[in-house]
Formats: C-alpha cells, structure tokens, sequence
C-alpha cells in the first residue's frame, strides 16, 4: 500500500495517514448564496472532501471521517459505516451522525478546507465574478467544473471562475479526443504505466491535484503519439478519482 501524507493543520507538518486513522474534515467556509444560486467557487470544499473519500477508498483505506459537533464543545461526529443503520437516523429518517469524543479515536488528522497554510480563510469571490453552480454545469459540463476546482491544489486560491471553467471546458475536449482514439477496454501499454505512478504519487503527497493532472495529460500525449494499440485502461485508472468517468461514457 502506498503512503499518503497529508498536511495536518493542527501541527503544521505533513503526516503519514494509516489506514486505521480517522480524518477531521474541517470545512472553512460556506457555500455562497445569492438570489437563490450557489456561487460555483463556494462548492470547493465540498468536491474536495468527496474527491479525498474516494481517493483514500481506491487506496484501501478503510477511514474514518470525523466533524467537529454542531453545538461546539467536545464532542465529535462521523457517518455511519451503514446507510440506515438503525438509531441512527436523523429527524428526517435519514442516516444521521454518529457521536464520539476524541478520546474514542487513538489518531488522527486535522485536514482544513478552505483555508492556506497559515489558516487564513478564502475570500469568496466578489459579486461580479461569481458563477452560479447551476450556470456553470449547463454551460460548461460537469468534467470542466471538477476539472476547475480541482485543477488547483486546495491550499491555494482559485483564479477566476469564467477563465477557469474555460479551462477546463478544453482540457475536457481534450480528454474526450484522446479517448476516441483508444482501445476500448484494453489493457493500457506497460511502458506508459509510469505516468500512472507519478499520477498517483502526486495524489499521494497531500493531494497534489494539479501534478496529478500533469501526469495525466502526459499520458495522454504520449498515447496520441503512438496513434494506435493503445488501450484505455490507465487513463480510466487516473479520471476515476476526479469522478471523470462520464467522459468515457459515449464511447
């Protein structure tokens, strides 16, 4: 299994994550909300903590996700293992937290979202940038969105939304070009498996999305080159953790 450190914001140092360990979240900053729209920027966290949950789970990591408790104090919170796990269900009936206190976990990390290094909070996007949630999916798709939010690594700020989105929108065409070249459901060239690893070695040290794109693309350029005989298989390894896979689903 590989070793994955993430920055832990409570020491300030990068730690080595063990499977058995348990992951504070914390979630800096809220969605924005203007005239009833979610401000696209403002989703950021969100994608980021389900990007780290399936990560750490294609891994196999079986960890655990803790939040701080709504009313403060000492207590914690997690997810139930099962979804409807009797008594555990929220006023709604649906599953409901968990809670803990700290001294039922024997470790774990503080991961902050939203925030730099020096725990400073993100600014949200003046009025005149933003771009609703709802906008972007319809004009730019859901590969471009992710491909934005997480194209920069989450301890530093995003640039402009419209630029971004954009970005994405042709780093996504592009993505789909390479695919329709590819061998559908072939193993992928041997010799090309290292971007895989540099892909999944970027992830692995703290989360480092925009080298693990780099790699990705690079992959991907190689197999352009080639021009044929090259199958799918490593770039479908590399899109899954992004939540990617609707590229590949019209071919």
């Amino acid at each position: 299994m590989r070793e994955i450190r993430l920055y832990d914001s409570l020491s300030g140092e990068l730690v080595a994550v063990s499977p058995g360990d348990a992951i504070r979240v914390e979630v800096r900053t809220s969605p924005v909300v203007t005239a009833g729209t979610v401000d696209v920027g403002s989703t950021r966290p969100f994608v980021l903590f389900s990007f780290l949950e399936r990560f750490l789970q294609g891994q196999g990591f079986g960890t655990r996700f803790l939040f701080n408790s709504p009313g403060g104090g000492d207590a914690m919170y997690e997810l139930p293992d099962a979804v409807g796990d009797p008594g555990h269900e929220g006023e709604d009936g649906e599953p409901g937290l968990l809670q803990l206190t700290r001294s039922d976990v024997d470790r774990w990390v503080n991961v902050c979202f939203g925030a730099d290094r020096e725990g400073r909070e993100w600014p949200p996007a003046e009025p005149q940038a933003r771009v609703a949630l709802a906008d972007a999916l319809k004009g730019f798709g859901h590969p471009a969105v992710a491909l934005y939010l997480l194209g920069t690594h989450y301890s530093q700020p995003l640039g402009d939304a419209q630029a971004g989105l954009a970005n994405g929108a042709r780093h996504a065409r592009r993505i789909r070009e390479v695919i329709a070249k590819l061998d559908q459901g072939a193993p992928s060239p041997d010799d090309m498996h290292l971007h895989v690893e540099e892909f999944e070695a970027a992830l692995a040290d703290d989360l480092d999305t925009p080298t693990a794109l780099v790699s990705m693309f690079e992959w991907a350029l190689e197999a352009e080159r080639r021009g044929h005989g090259v199958g799918d298989h490593d770039l479908r390894t590399m899109l899954a953790p992004f939540e990617l896979d609707d590229l590949l689903s019209s071919f």
